[in-house]
């Protein structure tokens, strides 16, 4: 991947079967210029989309692409395809790497043995403050040194990280505190989030989102614990009817990666433009994308027919829960990304740390899906 395109980008029609897709992925190393009306340089991206739509993830990935094409007077095209078209969630990282997309976003757990450092995140219980947490992962891949590093030997370059949401459990019977928590069958993300939850009790599957609703209907499991959208977008809150935020925050998130061949490709005047809107993604744009789009999760949650009860845990519970976990999240975070080769985990740790806590502040937007419990018991409580 050299230099910036165009024309392909007009091939990409949206809905294309899988071996289509692949084969018009591959042209995402094509070389081309095209010239506007104005004679000006229109250099086009190749998206692949990791995000469903309707989700507020597909919203920050969208307020992005929008920017960019904007700030760059249309300079700067992206080709944007369906979810998963160009590659599968569990390989968008790697075809960005290679060159078969431009850019690219996926969860950061599916593929933690090439950025280990991003599955920060992961420690539930940490990660509190979601606007924090995603200007602390901007910053630390801006300037520590190891992790920058990670990102050139994975031909990647930095564009955001932004956690899915806060957890919430979705079961068949209310659950009020951490002893509820115990014999539930659920379905669960991420290696360190799955074991805290079978230390409180409970059994959990590794099945796939998109597995999800048919496990349910099979009795393979009987709850989940997911971000809110997914009680929505993948329908599952058609049979799962109590929710609750039992208060520990963030558990994963989203990355989103250029190529870096094709960040390079651009002209200075254009990187500066790319460098700009990134920056404002990180310190609030995606948190005010995320909230807009979680406002309309939320009023689907409001109405929804099948939710029974949406609640909060009492601070007493929550604290019970945390002094459960005391360090074990860390310490299991850090041996899970020692498997990775990932040198220096421990002192990672502390510097996201220490930047996390120079960005948390009462100031910061709050999440929008945590809110939504208290919109949904004032509609049906």
């Amino acid at each position: 991947m050299t230099t910036p395109h165009t024309t392909r980008g007009k091939r990409l029609l949206k809905g294309l079967a899988a071996g289509a897709a692949l084969a018009l992925s591959l042209t995402a190393c094509a070389d081309g210029v095209t010239s506007s009306p104005e004679g000006e340089e229109v250099h086009t991206f190749v998206l692949a989309n990791g995000t469903q739509a309707g989700t507020p993830h597909e919203a920050v990935q969208d307020r992005y692409i929008e920017m960019l094409e904007e700030r760059s007077d249309g300079r700067i095209e992206i080709d944007r395809t369906d979810f998963q078209v160009i590659c599968p969630l569990d390989e968008i990282a790697e075809c960005v790497s290679d060159g078969r997309a431009d850019i690219g976003t996926t969860i950061n757990d599916y593929t933690p043995h090439m950025l280990p450092a991003m599955s920060v995140i992961s420690i539930i219980g940490m990660n509190t403050d979601m606007q924090a947490a995603i200007s602390a992962m901007y910053d630390v891949h801006q300037e520590y040194e190891p992790v920058m590093q990670d990102l050139e030997d994975n031909n990647l370059h930095f564009g955001s990280s932004w956690p899915v949401g806060t957890l919430f459990i979705g079961s068949q019977q209310p659950v009020e505190n951490v002893d509820d928590l115990d014999g539930l069958n659920a379905r669960a993300a991420g290696p360190v989030t799955q074991q805290i939850l079978s230390d409180a009790g409970m059994n959990i599957s590794a099945i796939t989102a998109a597995e999800t609703y048919e496990a349910l209907q099979r009795g393979v499991i009987d709850s989940v614990a997911s971000a809110l959208d997914f009680a929505t977008q993948y329908a599952v809150a058609e049979q799962v009817p109590h929710w609750t935020d039992p208060g520990l925050g963030q558990y994963t998130a989203y990355g989103m990666w250029w190529n870096k061949d094709s960040y390079d490709s651009l002209p200075d005047d254009l990187k500066q433009v790319v460098d700009e809107v990134t920056d404002e993604l990180n310190y609030g744009e995606a948190m005010t994308a995320y909230n807009e789009q979680i406002e309309t999760v939320c009023d689907a949650m409001i109405d929804h027919e099948n939710v029974e009860s949406f609640t909060r845990w009492d601070e007493a519970e929550t604290q019970r829960w945390k002094d459960d976990i005391g360090d074990s999240a860390e310490e299991l975070w850090l041996e899970t990304v020692a498997t990775y080769n990932f040198d220096n985990a421990e002192e990672y740790l502390d510097t996201y740390k220490a930047k996390y806590d120079e960005h948390v502040s009462d100031d910061n937007i709050e999440d929008g899906a945590a809110a939504c419990v208290d919109r949904w018991q004032e509609q049906n409580g």
